[in-house]
């Protein structure tokens, strides 16, 4: 079981009773305008949270989907992942969502930071990739914070809820020790 704690939160596996919690963002319409997913049924969020524990216990592990607790009281406030590329375990995407009532208070960065010096340090990772639509600017600020660097813009990437998105693709890679 994997626990990472940071200045302000603790990042640590899902369990079913997380459900409600996660529900409670899932199913916001407005905020998940650049997701791919979304809004959420119950039993959607119910399949995500039952799938996260089953990668939680796979050997080899290949995807790392942790909730966001506050530390201060644990309230579960949102989601980060990370997934192992099949044809290269030392590359990995990631990503992450908070609860809009937590916005702006550097919790995206702070998981962020947290899980991938997590996953650099504890499963090998040294290239690191994450996308987002271009015109979500708070993720773009979270990726640069993260040391990610922008690779491309992608004109008419994919449709999402209706239009087309053009997709930035951001990357990292960790320089090996001398």
């Amino acid at each position: 079981m994997i626990t990472i704690e940071t200045n302000r939160l603790i990042l640590r596996e899902y369990t079913i009773s997380d459900w409600e919690a996660v529900h409670k963002y899932a199913q916001n319409g407005a905020i998940l305008i650049y997701e791919v997913w979304g809004p959420n049924t119950e039993k959607q969020t119910k399949e995500f949270i039952k799938k996260a524990i089953e990668d939680s216990l796979k050997v080899p592990r290949s995807a790392f989907e942790l909730c966001i607790t506050l530390k201060s009281n644990k309230k579960l406030i949102g989601g980060t992942g990370f997934r192992i590329k099949p044809d290269n375990p030392q590359r990995a995407d990631f990503g992450y969502i908070i609860n809009p009532e937590h916005w702006n208070k550097g919790y995206a960065t702070e998981a962020s930071l947290g899980l991938i010096d997590y996953m650099i340090k504890h499963q090998g990772i040294s290239e690191i990739e994450a996308t987002c639509d271009c015109l979500n600017l708070a993720s773009v600020k979270v990726l640069r914070k993260c040391g990610l660097k922008l690779m491309k813009t992608v004109k008419n990437d994919r449709e999402i809820k209706g239009r087309m998105r053009d997709t930035y693709y951001f990357e990292k890679r960790v320089k090996e020790p001398n």
